[in-house]
């Protein structure tokens, strides 16, 4: 009988002998009589195939493996035990599943058939509801054993797949990571030449234009004053863009000096000297808290709280005096600084923007700025292991929080 592998009919139901779906049962003894009667009883289970010697049995299995082997323990020339040993030692043959058939009762046997691999026993003379039970158990558990392993094979052919996929996604992203660092060297390097390139005839026409302020204002007419005045703050406003676009590119490349202690109270009062004049002239009252030593870079860190209370002196209503106060809270190794000031306030909807490069939420006629001074914060935040938040409402003011590690 030529075998074909079981399909998805269960082995409770009676399948006829011509039943390509049934399982494949091999029934192998050297007793015609005894293979005659467990054909009787297993029939209505699957399609049968006989054998009365272990090699027989081996070349049928090979030619096509079954799905259950009832297997006489006791035959002559080949044992029942050698022909489990060559099924279990075959790889395509290993997982069917084997039931001893036996007359001999001692547990010492069992258990030696068990170690060798074997399913289960039955024990002659037979009981043809027991040998039914069982094959009808073995039957389905490989029904269920082939299952899983299709479902497995699948997995793994998914999981190839994946890998595959996830490997060429990989060296996609690295060939995209080098080519963006490339770029980046170029920007910066565009940057710091056009910078340069830039500034040199750009401090020529700030410089004449404040030549011809100082010796020929008095004799100008006003509009002329006017506009000289103009294109001087035009020119002061481009330097002070170059300057930022340098500091940001090589912030975004990382040029940072390794982090030392820095006492940000003698910072702050270096940065009032520096800003005394905007100070004066706003009115502003600034005050300031107990500041704590932090890990960074004096220069970033000088930068940043400079953009913040320029920031806190510009974005002021025309009326009103400039308040600022710093504050500083420390928890859990980090300083968080507050810089709050009362000025205009940012709506909600402005906060995810606000520190992006060169976006603006107020017109340039109201208020001067390149659009860097916050991103250049939030870089040098991020650069010293921090992060910087804000707090604010139109028209209530804002607080900038700036978490930074301490020293």
């Amino acid at each position: 009988m030529t075998p074909t592998p079981p399909g998805n009919h269960s082995p409770e139901e009676a399948s006829p002998p011509g039943d390509a779906s049934a399982p494949d049962i091999l029934i192998v003894d050297d007793d015609p009589g005894m293979v005659q009667t467990l054909a009787r009883v297993i029939r209505p289970l699957g399609r049968l195939r006989f054998a009365t010697h272990g090699l027989d049995a081996l070349r049928l299995m090979t030619q096509a493996p079954p799905d259950l082997v009832l297997l006489d323990a006791q035959m002559p020339g080949m044992s029942g035990f050698e022909v489990l040993d060559a099924i279990k030692r075959d790889p395509q043959l290993a997982d069917i599943p084997v039931i001893f058939v036996t007359s001999q009762a001692e547990a010492q046997f069992e258990q030696t058939g068990l170690e060798k691999g074997a399913a289960d026993f039955i024990a002659k003379p037979i009981r043809p509801a027991i040998v039914q039970a069982r094959v009808r158990t073995q039957l389905r558990l490989k029904q269920a054993n082939d299952a899983l392993k299709q479902v497995a094979a699948t997995d793994r052919l998914n999981l190839a797949d994946a890998l595959a996929e996830l490997r060429k996604s990989h060296a996609q992203l690295q060939k995209t990571a080098e080519e963006l660092r490339l770029a980046n060297e170029g920007l910066l390097q565009f940057v710091r030449i056009s910078s340069h390139d830039l500034r040199e005839p750009l401090n020529t026409v700030v410089q004449f234009i404040a030549l011809v302020e100082e010796d020929h204002g008095a004799t100008l007419p006003a509009d002329a004053r006017h506009y000289l005045k103009l294109v001087h703050s035009a020119g002061e406003r481009m330097r002070t863009l170059l300057d930022d676009v340098v500091r940001y590119a090589r912030l975004q490349r990382g040029e940072t000096e390794p982090r030392s202690p820095v006492a940000l109270e003698p910072l702050m009062a270096e940065l009032c000297e520096a800003l005394a004049a905007q100070l004066t002239a706003s009115q502003a009252q600034l005050h300031i808290g107990e500041l704590p030593v932090v890990n960074g870079h004096a220069s970033l860190l000088s930068l940043l709280f400079q953009n913040l209370v320029s920031n806190a002196l510009k974005f002021m209503p025309a009326e009103r005096a400039p308040r600022i106060e710093i504050t500083v809270q420390c928890s859990d190794g980090m300083a968080t600084i507050v810089v709050k000031d009362n000025g205009i306030g940012i709506a909600p909807e402005g906060h995810d923007k606000l520190f992006q490069p060169f976006v603006r939420l107020n017109l340039r006629r109201e208020f001067e700025g390149s659009g860097l001074g916050l991103a250049i914060c939030r870089q040098i935040a991020e650069a010293h292991g921090g992060t910087i938040t804000v707090r604010s409402q139109p028209g209530e003011g804002s607080a900038f929080e700036v978490r930074l590690p301490l020293a």
